[in-house]
């Protein structure tokens, strides 16, 4: 019995002891939490950033010339769809792609035999007519005589009826003949009038024979090169068919379309610089459209230049003056910064930078126009403006 009751006073010791010793570890845990939450917070210490070398230029003003950079590509001066005016099967064909021609070389013919035979049928018919007309002029002469004559007659038998010497047949068969002789003058009167009509129209169908026996040979409008070639030699054409397409490469256009700002200050004839392949040639403005598309509400010009170092399809860029501005401010291109879709520049205050937002206007070559922002003279960062900072510290060059 003493060793139970001294066995459960040394297990309530023990549980005293472990009681305490979790105590004593919750309360250290506590006050270590208490340091960390109550521990000063480090002092954020600014930096000086190094001073660097800048290059100062200063905010210029003149009048300058700027200028509408628009591209567009080469295209022939001319470009013919050849087509056949009469139908009929192809016998010659004496051009290929590529080759070069003068106006009147003969490109195509036609089986012209059908022609040939319709034009020599209608000129023997014009012969005949021209004929008729003196024909007809001597038969109403005639005609008019044998008139009068038979009105003659026909009072000579009247006297005679009075005077009961002949019949009344006898004087009516006089009057049917009168008649008949009267509708003969009508109608040769008729075809008199007429003649030189038959005649112009018998004229006119010989001489649409002709252009129809020509139209079977095929001949170059213009010098070119031949660009394409549709028909062989044995193929059937219809009338309006394409046969061939003859390109003029003795010179270049380049269509634009420009906005109503830059054709104000264009005129006919004008010269313009044009860049093809890198290389810059002059041109010419050949057409100008004053009124604009109604859908895209541009103008469409076209510009002339040589074939020299020109070639269809190339790009061309065309340069075209705009309106003058005078007393405008000029930095240099490399001074700003675009940022988010805003532009900044840094102005130059001692030996400090100062970020100013600006509103550009129109680049010219290395420079541009500042439209709101900066003071003439005033002294800004050339360049190198990426590696800055608003108030940073400066030396200038």
């Amino acid at each position: 019995m003493d060793e139970i009751i001294e066995h459960k006073q040394q297990k309530g010791a023990v549980l005293t002891q472990f009681g305490l010793i979790v105590a004593i570890m919750g309360i250290a845990m506590i006050f270590i939490w208490l340091l960390l939450w109550t521990q000063p917070q480090p002092e954020a210490k600014l930096e000086q950033l190094a001073s660097i070398k800048v290059i100062v230029a200063q905010v210029v003003e003149r009048e300058v010339q700027p200028f509408e950079q628009v591209t567009g590509r080469l295209q022939p001066i001319k470009t013919a769809q050849i087509r056949y005016e009469v139908a009929g099967k192809v016998i010659v064909r004496k051009v290929e792609p590529g080759e070069k021609v003068t106006t009147g070389d003969v490109l195509m013919k036609l089986d012209g035999a059908d022609y040939q035979d319709h034009l020599l049928q209608v000129a023997a018919e014009l012969i005949i007519e021209e004929k008729g007309v003196g024909r007809d002029e001597d038969l109403l002469k005639y005609a008019q005589k044998n008139l009068q004559l038979q009105q003659q007659e026909e009072q000579r038998l009247q006297s005679l009826l009075g005077r009961k010497l002949i019949a009344q047949s006898q004087l009516d068969g006089a009057r049917q003949r009168a008649l008949d002789q009267q509708a003969e003058v009508v109608r040769l009167d008729y075809s008199v009038s007429t003649n030189n009509a038959r005649v112009r129209m018998k004229k006119a169908q010989r001489d649409i024979a002709k252009r129809n026996l020509d139209r079977t040979i095929l001949t170059a409008p213009f010098n070119g090169v031949v660009n394409e070639v549709f028909i062989n030699e044995g193929d059937y054409v219809n009338a309006n068919q394409s046969a061939l397409a003859l390109v003029d490469t003795s010179q270049f256009d380049v269509q634009l379309d420009v906005r109503g700002e830059v054709i104000a200050e264009l005129a006919l004839k004008q010269q313009v610089n044009v860049v093809i392949n890198a290389v810059s040639v002059k041109g010419e403005i050949v057409a100008l459209q004053f009124d604009p598309n109604i859908n895209t509400n541009t103008h469409q010009i076209r510009v002339r230049v040589g074939n020299e170092n020109a070639q269809a399809g190339l790009l061309a860029v065309v340069s075209l003056p705009l309106a003058p501005q005078a007393r405008a401010k000029l930095i240099p291109v490399s001074a700003v910064l675009n940022l988010h879709g805003r532009a900044y520049v840094y102005s130059v205050e001692g030996n400090t930078v100062q970020k100013l937002q600006v509103q550009l206007g129109r680049r010219i070559g290395d420079e541009i126009v500042i439209i709101d922002g900066l003071s003439m003279g005033q002294n800004i960062v050339a360049r190198d403006v990426n590696s800055l900072s608003d108030n940073q510290q400066v030396t200038t060059e």
